[in-house]
């Protein structure tokens, strides 16, 4: 579906982007953070990452997947396609200068160790597309410097834990393709930084918080929960992705707001009612669907809707006109 290959590429630009980002460090990796590599991978096994640390020897920071500041201390450390089912190592909070930490397609099971508070200087956290089974920990509520948290394809399971909005530097939170269940929580709305925020693919329920509306998000991704209610103040001038699909939401899509920048749009199989609201022709879009809801009236022309084709509208109660069969004249 596009829609998702539209996720992947976004997330696989990402990490592209911040693997070439990382210049290799004119400074020999620091004897206690060398030590402490040694612990993990002695724990973990051998990964691609600490292979090309330690086929470096003492000068691990020229590892490709590991980065340095200028006194040698590790600042980011990426470990993926392991080939040991391993929990994550808490000597990892050893690594006092890490900013930036990645577990992703590994089987690694268990939890997030809650020794993670000792980093004061981390700002990233990704562990996505492993084997862990827990409930997202409250306590990453307290690490205030947090920026960016994906924990994307693994087994997640439980509430999302309303300490998260205690993060008032949070960029980017991915929660998607779990099993998470109940409400998405009212105190995210304290992030007033947060850009991006996916939590497809879960089994969420309830009312979006409107406090969420008040948030300047340019990237949401909802899709294939059980949301139900009112999601048009997700309509918001700099949203440039809203994904609504597959959920409960029942509203009139006549009082949408819908923004100049929203490029890829898909509120299919809900339960939306009225009309186009006026405020569509300004928009052009370059991904687009609201098949199978309630929706009745003419498609509006004179904007980028009569691009798509007619499964886009599909299987609504009385949407006519291009690309659907034109509009009655009685």
């Amino acid at each position: 579906m596009e829609k998702h290959t539209s996720i992947s590429i976004l997330k696989l630009l990402f990490m592209s982007s911040l693997l070439l980002s990382i210049a290799p460090s004119s400074e020999p990796c620091h004897p206690i953070d060398y030590k402490v590599l040694h612990e993990i991978q002695e724990a973990m096994g051998s990964t691609p990452a600490l292979v090309s640390a330690f086929n470096l020897a003492n000068d691990c920071c020229n590892g490709w997947a590991i980065s340095c500041n200028s006194n040698g201390r590790v600042t980011f450390f990426l470990a993926s396609k392991g080939n040991t089912s391993t929990q994550i190592p808490s000597s990892i909070s050893q690594l006092e200068y890490l900013q930036d930490f990645q577990f992703s397609y590994s089987p690694i099971y268990g939890s997030l160790p809650s020794t993670l508070t000792k980093l004061k200087c981390l700002t990233a956290i990704c562990v996505a597309g492993t084997n862990l089974n827990f409930t997202i920990p409250s306590f990453l509520g307290n690490m205030t410097n947090l920026q960016s948290i994906d924990l994307s394809s693994n087994s997640l399971h439980g509430p999302i834990p309303s300490s998260l909005g205690k993060l008032v530097g949070l960029t980017s939170l991915d929660l998607s393709n779990n099993h998470l269940s109940g409400q998405i929580p009212q105190s995210l709305g304290s992030c007033k930084t947060l850009g991006s925020l996916d939590f497809s693919n879960n089994q969420l329920t309830g009312d979006v918080p409107k406090s969420l509306g008040q948030l300047n998000m340019d990237y949401v991704a909802l899709g294939s929960n059980q949301l139900t209610g009112d999601a048009s103040h997700l309509f918001q001038s700099n949203t440039g992705t809203l994904y609504l699909y597959s959920n409960r939401f029942a509203f009139n899509f006549s009082n949408a707001n819908v923004g100049r920048n929203l490029a890829y749009f898909d509120m299919s199989n809900n339960l939306v009612y009225g009309g186009f609201p006026s405020s569509i022709i300004n928009t052009l879009f370059e991904g687009f669907s609201v098949s199978n809801n309630r929706l009745c009236g003419p498609i509006p022309e004179g904007g980028s809707l009569q691009q798509f084709q007619a499964d886009a509208f599909a299987n609504n109660l009385c949407l006519c006109g291009r690309p659907l069969p034109p509009c009655s004249r009685s």
